[in-house]
């Protein structure tokens, strides 16, 4: 059984608003194609009642799996059908992918700055977004709504609709099968993969603008870390960055990646002026402008469709960092 632990220091900043979805790309010239299964999360299971946007998975048949699934988290009021682009190159890498519709309509920055307890709000949010343990008097999940419960019944919908996919082989015992999933999101996406990342040893923490939650800031950019983050089950090597350097969260996620000792394996590396591997780093930063609404939108811009750059032939940019972050082995 999971315990929760009182005490530990967490702060968060909101995430931006995020705009309709980018429209899917075409299948690459080789003629790979995309198996696509776009899921209301009710017909998954009838007790889920909050945040009914789409559930997304992928496959690529023509891809030699890799035997993991990809689970991508949005944002603050985010929806998977804003990050097609990131979920069909992963599904393309070889993973089974799950773009995954939570209930993710909570700032915990709006609501955990005012706290009488701000040092463990934002960690008890986190906990019951995800598991669905009554832990927070300032969000509402209950456990049929907890990203496990619709993960978990996602797969046995899959697994049943499905079943010459092998979406099956993510279950054991009727419970995800987390040695075999990497978790990936943007902003509070991201919290909540490190979230599950903590209590379960995963096979990878993708992190785009992400984990935003820290303590008021010290007079260095990495001061003032979220104390939860640096402890926790999965290894330090399968933690992986991507932040954009005008992001007004910068320096925030600059902090979490400390405590979660990702500096270990070098330094932030900027992607425009290198190439895979990086030199090995787990964390990657961009200064490249988004598509749209200039830097306004660099919190959004490492993955959401609407805002990453794109290059001439429409593809995006940071595809080359996107790969390396979903398949680089640690050190």
């Amino acid at each position: 059984m999971i315990r929760w632990l009182t005490g530990l220091a967490a702060v968060s900043l909101a995430a931006c608003a995020f705009g309709p979805s980018f429209p899917a790309l075409a299948a690459p010239p080789d003629g790979a194609a995309l198996e696509a299964h776009i899921v209301a999360p009710q017909l998954t299971d009838p007790n889920i009642d909050q945040a009914l946007d789409d559930h997304y998975a992928w496959l690529d048949r023509t891809a030699p799996t890799n035997h993991q699934l990809l689970v991508y988290l949005p944002g603050n009021d985010g929806v998977p059908a804003n990050a097609l682009l990131v979920q069909q190159q992963a599904a393309r890498l070889g993973y089974h992918v799950i773009g995954l519709m939570y209930v993710d309509g909570f700032s915990l920055a709006g609501l955990c700055n005012g706290d009488v307890d701000p040092n463990s709000c934002f960690e008890r949010a986190h906990f019951e977004i995800v598991y669905g343990a009554d832990v927070s008097s300032l969000v509402t999940v209950n456990p049929a709504n907890s990203i496990v419960n619709r993960l978990t019944k996602f797969l046995q919908y899959l697994d049943v609709n499905y079943p010459t996919e092998a979406w099956g082989q993510f279950l054991s015992d009727g419970n995800p099968s987390w040695a075999q999933i990497a978790f990936g999101g943007l902003s509070q996406g991201a919290g909540n993969s490190a979230m599950i990342a903590k209590y379960h040893v995963v096979a990878r923490v993708v992190m785009f603008s992400g984990v935003t939650d820290a303590l008021p800031m010290g007079p260095s950019a990495c001061h003032g870390a979220a104390s939860w983050l640096s402890r926790h089950t999965t290894p330090t090597d399968r933690y992986w960055g991507l932040v954009h350097d005008r992001d007004p969260a910068y320096p925030h996620i600059c902090a979490d990646w400390d405590s979660l000792g990702m500096y270990a394996f070098g330094p932030l590396v900027q992607v425009e002026t290198s190439a895979p591997p990086y030199g090995t780093t787990h964390t990657l930063f961009t200064d490249l402008k988004p598509q749209r609404e200039g830097y306004n939108a660099a919190h959004v811009s490492t993955v959401i469709d609407f805002y990453t750059p794109l290059s001439a032939d429409k593809t995006p940019e940071l595809a080359d960092a996107w790969r390396y972050l979903l398949t680089a082995t640690g050190r």
